[in-house]
């Protein structure tokens, strides 16, 4: 099983917005709870000492017996207990009211049932059991007045359940947004990552398709103008090559049929023969060139369209050995085959043979000797490999990709023979069979495998 992808930067910068934005809103919430708290409670003890003064007056101006009168209506209006007041004489017996307190008081005072007070009247429904009180001393006795105190609490509750319910839910969509805006950026920066990765292995006529109107598509746009402008600079290059090839073909024919005559003719001195023959030699090897850069272009183009065509590749492969064996062992190799009996395949017979061929010079003239070159035919069910391996120096993983680039040369003297085209026809040749050349490490040397159908 493959090792779990890692979250992208933009994932979890989501989730730092999200976790920033549910910090927040805790935070906000806390706040506004112990603000509504205080408020509630300064509300609740500001009426409690209003219900007390209220209550002195009286007192004061109506006498006992109009404060008993209203001490009992507001006992009968709060019979679930809701608020409570009493009256007690100065030696702190109470008189009149639904309490008594444990003893009198003067102020502000926080009250539990069954502590510090006691109901006389059992209230309808769930008894409250706290209670904040407020204590006036007057000249014929004791008033003290209370409320409810759970009353703040379940205010709070709803408060608090509310701003639960409100953060759960904007978190939920906050979350889901973020990992949807984050996922559309992964699918867009994968678009750029797999365009440029098709570049980089010479598709460069790959664009990015992105249509976004934010920093992403613009972005994107730049990218685009920049492969097209690198698009058309190496389609420059591969036609000016191609027009040099092209242009300079003919002379260099003539001047080969007008040097032959002198190698060939016994009134030329020796040494002078054996130059001319250098030179010859000199011209064979740039004409060669020149026809390897027509061909590439020609099949890079589209110009040129393979014969398909049913041929038996283990006797293909077996004439090929035949030519190559010799030119190997001259140049102090061992070079052996890997045939089975037959292997029919589709395609070009002639390209297939210059693929093959092209990849034994390269083996051949690459490898110091004596190296083993062994060239293997793998019949499947339904596909066919060739393979050819080497014992040689191989290539760097690091350069495998771009070997196959025209005139690309791992050995940066340039003293090795070659023009740097052999793999470039070989890709060419391949990808016009929907098939492609592979790389790898021999373990030493280089293995060129690639599979026909």
């Amino acid at each position: 099983m493959s090792e779990r992808r890692r979250l992208s930067w933009s994932m979890r910068f989501a989730l730092m917005i999200s976790g920033a934005f549910a910090g927040a809103a805790v935070l906000a919430g806390a706040i506004a709870y112990m603000l509504l708290s205080g408020e509630l409670t300064d509300r609740l003890r500001q009426d409690v000492e209003n219900m007390a003064g209220n209550l002195a007056y009286t007192l004061q101006n109506g006498g006992p017996q109009d404060l008993l009168e209203q001490i009992d209506a507001i006992s009968a209006n709060a019979r679930d207990g809701s608020a409570v007041a009493t009256f007690l004489d100065p030696q702190g017996q109470r008189i009149a009211g639904n309490f008594s307190p444990d003893h009198p008081f003067a102020g502000h005072r926080a009250l539990r049932v069954g502590r510090d007070m006691t109901l006389v009247e059992v209230p309808n429904g769930v008894a409250p059991t706290d209670y904040f009180a407020y204590g006036l001393q007057t000249p014929r006795g004791w008033i003290i007045t209370g409320r409810d105190a759970d009353w703040v609490a379940e205010n709070t509750e709803i408060l608090s359940q509310g701003t639960a319910w409100g953060l759960g839910v904007a978190l939920i969509l906050s979350i889901m947004l973020a990992v949807f805006i984050a996922r559309r950026n992964e699918t867009r920066i994968e678009r750029f990552e797999d365009a440029l990765r098709a570049v980089g292995a010479g598709a460069h006529g790959m664009r990015i398709a992105d249509d976004g109107h934010d920093d992403i598509g613009r972005l994107a746009g730049q990218v685009n103008r920049t492969l097209a402008q690198l698009e058309a600079g190496i389609d420059a290059i591969r036609q000016v090559s191609t027009d040099v090839a092209h242009d300079l073909r003919a002379p260099l024919a003539r001047l080969r049929m007008r040097l032959e005559p002198h190698v060939l003719t016994d009134r030329t001195p020796p040494a002078l023969r054996g130059d001319l023959g250098r030179a010859l030699a000199d011209l064979d090897g740039i004409s060669a060139t020149f026809d390897a850069i027509l061909r590439l272009s020609r099949m890079q183009a589209g110009l040129v369209s393979p014969r398909v065509e049913a041929f038996d590749l283990v006797a293909l492969v077996r004439d090929l050995a035949e030519m190559l064996a010799p030119t190997a062992e001259d140049a102090g190799h061992r070079f052996t085959v890997d045939l089975p009996p037959a292997a029919v395949v589709h395609g070009d017979r002639d390209l297939i043979a210059q693929a093959i061929l092209n990849l034994a010079d390269n083996a051949i003239g690459h490898c110091p000797a004596p190296s083993d070159i062994r060239l293997t035919v793998t019949a499947g069910v339904d596909r066919t490999r060739i393979t050819l391996a080497d014992t040689g120096p191989g290539i760097p993983e690091a350069d495998r990709a771009r070997v196959t680039d025209r005139f690309v040369r791992l050995n940066p003297s340039r003293g090795a023979q070659g023009a740097g085209l052999g793999l470039s026809l070989v890709a060419a040749i391949l990808s016009l069979h929907d098939t492609a050349l592979r790389l790898s490490d021999n373990s030493p040397g280089l293995r060129a495998e690639f599979d026909l159908k």
